[in-house]
């Protein structure tokens, strides 16, 4: 009777770790990411693309998820859309990598 709940609980183990393979989820940016906000220009960039940006001084410091909901913002350069970029895949590739 053990064997069987011992081969049991190997093949519970290997059909969920299977299962991280192949259920399928939009990872990438959090809601709660932090970006700059260029009023002036209704553009938005991530702290690490700022150097570049070229912003006026009406600036401000905002969330990702606050930015993403208003139509009127958008990404500032290729920088920007390529860090906050939301890609989908794996679900075990979301939490490992």
């Amino acid at each position: 009777m053990k064997r069987y709940r011992w081969t049991l609980g190997v093949f519970a183990s290997i059909f969920i770790i299977l299962l991280g393979f192949v259920i399928p989820i939009n990872h990438g940016a959090s809601s709660d990411e932090r970006v700059v906000v260029d009023y002036t220009l209704n553009l938005y960039s991530t702290p690490d693309c700022f150097d570049t940006a070229g912003f006026t001084n009406n600036i401000d410091e905002a969330t990702y998820g606050d930015v993403e909901d208003h139509v009127r913002f958008l990404p500032e350069s290729n920088c920007t859309a390529l860090e906050l970029k939301t890609t989908k895949g794996p679900l075990w590739y979301a939490w490992f990598l």
